[in-house]
């Protein structure tokens, strides 16, 4: 082959690697960009107000429970009120036959919680099976040591009664050395509990989900890939293995994220990239004894800005979407995301 030949072929294969890399680039920056509206739900019955603090939330059922960090409201108390809403109630609101959807009570008792867990910082996870309840809470020895505690509980009657037995219980160790840092996400797959801890990714070097089956007995852990910002819930899995977790950052939080993989792969939306806060629902996949991000483009929240950073603590999945709530930051707001 002359020199001009092989020049010309050279040229060719640049041209080709060239045009990849443009093709890529508008993969990458285009498909991400939509930053998805939410439509606001009121609430009522003492949910409304930013001291309820609802940090979990999940199906019993078709109703849906909405639990405070604390049920017993402003006394820091583990017994006490958790909210409900009936599924036909959302379901008629977001078709236009509702102008607000009615909250009910369910009583919560943890007797003895506070004596039998030192520290008790609240509740932080809620899970249904039929009459079998499960939950996370944190305990907080001092600002430096924060750990997690697995609980068991029943329904009682109708969804009169949720209650737990603070003796039915298995300890979640922290996983680094961030206060006020704990397990704020829990599913259930093939008979498998596993509690995902709120930091998997540059603080966190082996990032791991704690299994146990239904009795609290400890199973084999399962790793978790690297995920940027806090998991502060997940919805149920599907029978694919797949479920989907709240991702949020605060900027001003006390320790600083590293590189969002996910960020430099599929881009920002418009708001994202005009603020720090991190809002979004990010895909995970269960498979054998790994955690992993599943190929989904995160879905990316419209954000207010950095200064009305939305704390999302709860999730489900709801009608072609997700049913998604705040704690008091920067009050209770329930709100309704469609898949893009």
């Amino acid at each position: 082959m002359d020199r001009r030949a092989v020049l010309y072929a050279l040229g060719v294969v640049a041209l080709v690697a060239l045009g990849a890399l443009v093709w890529l680039a508008d993969e990458t920056s285009e498909t991400p960009r939509v930053e998805v509206p939410m439509r606001m739900i009121p609430l009522a019955g003492g949910a409304e107000h930013a001291s309820a603090e609802i940090s979990a939330m999940a199906w019993s059922g078709d109703r849906l429970v909405l639990l405070p960090q604390y049920p017993g409201l402003l006394e820091g108390l583990a017994s006490g009120t958790a909210f409900v809403i009936e599924r036909a109630q959302l379901s008629a609101f977001l078709a236009g036959e509702r102008e607000a959807v009615e909250v009910g009570h369910v009583q919560v008792v943890a007797n003895g919680m506070e004596t039998a867990i030192e520290g008790f910082d609240g509740f932080e996870a809620i899970l249904f099976d039929g009459e079998d309840v499960f939950a996370t809470v944190e305990a907080r020895r001092d600002d430096a040591q924060t750990v997690g505690w697995l609980l068991r509980g029943r329904v009682e009657g109708d969804l009169e009664r949720i209650v737990f037995d603070p003796s039915q219980r298995a300890r979640l160790p922290a996983q680094n050395d961030l206060g006020n840092t704990g397990y704020e996400a829990l599913v259930l797959h093939d008979d498998r509990l596993l509690a995902i801890y709120e930091t998997n990714g540059d603080v966190n070097a082996r990032p791991q989900a704690l299994a146990f089956d239904r009795a609290l007995r400890p199973l084999e852990p399962l790793t978790v890939a690297p995920l940027e910002y806090r998991v502060t819930d997940a919805t149920e899995v599907d029978a694919d293995g797949r479920f989907w977790v709240t991702n949020y950052h605060w900027p001003g939080a006390p320790w600083q994220p590293g590189v969002c993989e996910l960020t430099e792969r599929y881009g920002e939306g418009e708001s994202h990239a005009r603020c720090r806060t991190v809002e979004r629902l990010v895909e995970l996949e269960i498979a054998r004894d790994r955690i992993s991000v599943t190929e989904t483009p995160p879905i990316l929240f419209e954000l207010v800005d950095d200064d009305h950073a939305r704390n999302w603590e709860g999730a489900v999945r709801f009608e072609g979407g997700f049913l998604v709530v705040t704690d008091e930051h920067p009050a209770s707001i329930l709100a309704y995301v469609p898949l893009p």
